[in-house]
């Protein structure tokens, strides 16, 4: 079987991120061949591109396309100007057609994927990993991707609706989607590369050892989370990933004299962050996004306890199957939890147990991956 995977993203941008996922582009390993028409200018290197669609033999196909001009040359992108316009990338399949396809977001990939479905009866899936929340959209996204995912949203809708299946990778995505939309989705949640139930840690060591993941970002603020630290004396932090916000908490660990408790890092390789997530004793959160994070799926699988802020994380389905602490926001509560931990390592290790069974219960990433693949297999055979 062949699948033809569509990204708007850069690879190369994931790799810079450390987030490549051996296989992320064939789950289940249920392909033998994966085809990437990659929209947007890149030249990903093919290791990668390899990696991504492990075990499967791959191609990549780059189009390179500017948005902004396609974006003048559509009239905003209008699907029928953009059928036009896009008309030549079915071409690019006529000598070795897939037998499905899946689209990575409900923006350009979408559309691109449904206008070729328009020309060949290819059937095809779109996943979602972004909750179309329009009032946290307008006050977290930068003024570029509002900007484009507002000129995308009609011909996103209409793409939405010619696919033959969606994928929502967090229960409330579906909340956010049209009843002819959702009564076609499938909740099925992210692959991540915990490759298996880690033992048991020891929990009476000392420092506390807490880590976060995350872009950094309005709406994904580390900085009470950082200032957290200075009541929380034996507690340390990792600190990962980059962002708009990335300088202004560097300066942060610098101001309140925590330069030798936090550690600062742009990325990880994936990898190696998954290998190395069960040495620390809790994850900290402070997300104001309606997602289950990767990394937060990564930590509680590898038996880490998760702290996040308490909305809206309290409404979202997929915490309250672990036992998640919520706490305020700010730095206070941070600390208070953290020092909760700190004194009390009984119920550390009871967390520590607990989210670990629960999360392989609800997020096996061997399950979840066989159930993306199936449902793409069940496509590409007539099913519906």
């Amino acid at each position: 079987m062949h699948l033809l995977v569509v990204v708007e993203d850069r690879i190369s941008d994931w790799m810079t991120k450390g987030e490549i996922l051996d296989g992320y582009f064939n789950p289940g390993a249920a392909f033998e061949k994966v085809t990437v028409l990659g929209l947007v200018a890149d030249q990903p290197d093919d290791g990668t591109v390899a990696r991504l669609c492990a075990p499967a033999r791959h191609r990549y196909i780059p189009v390179g396309l500017d948005r902004r001009h396609l974006a003048l040359a559509t009239v905003g992108l209008r699907y029928g100007l953009l059928s036009l316009s896009l008309r030549r990338l079915a071409s690019e399949l006529t000598n070795d057609p897939p037998h499905v396809m899946r689209a990575y977001g409900d923006g350009l990939a979408a559309i691109a994927t449904s206008i070729i479905a328009d020309q060949t009866g290819i059937p095809f899936a779109v996943s979602l990993h972004t909750t179309p929340d329009a009032l946290i959209q307008s006050q977290y996204l930068e003024t570029r991707d509002r900007v484009w995912r507002r000129l995308a949203k009609f011909s996103g809708a209409r793409a939405l609706r010619n696919a033959n299946a969606v994928i929502a990778v967090y229960s409330p995505i579906v909340d956010f989607l049209p009843p002819d939309i959702s009564s076609k989705t499938w909740v099925i949640p992210n692959v991540v590369g915990i490759k298996g139930a880690p033992k048991a840690q020891d929990c009476e060591t000392s420092p506390l050892r807490a880590i976060w993941v995350s872009r950094q970002m309005p709406g994904r603020d580390p900085r009470p989370v950082i200032a957290a630290l200075r009541d929380v004396p034996e507690a340390i932090l990792t600190l990962v990933g980059d962002g708009p916000l990335h300088e202004s908490a560097r300066k942060t660990v610098l101001e309140y004299g925590l330069g030798d408790r936090v550690e600062v890092m742009r990325a990880v390789e994936n990898d190696r962050l998954c290998s190395l997530m069960p040495n620390f004793d809790v994850m900290l959160v402070n997300s104001c996004f309606r997602e289950m994070p990767k990394s937060v799926m990564e930590a509680s699988l590898s038996g880490v306890p998760v702290i996040i802020n308490r909305s809206p994380a309290e409404d979202t389905k997929e915490y309250s199957g672990i036992p998640v602490v919520y706490v305020d926001g700010d730095a206070r509560s941070y600390a208070s939890a953290l020092r909760a931990l700190v004194t009390d390592t009984s119920r550390r290790q009871t967390l520590a147990q607990q989210t670990r069974e629960s999360a392989w219960q609800l997020w096996d990433p061997a399950v979840a991956g066989s159930a993306a693949g199936d449902l793409l297999l069940n496509l590409a055979n007539g099913g519906q």
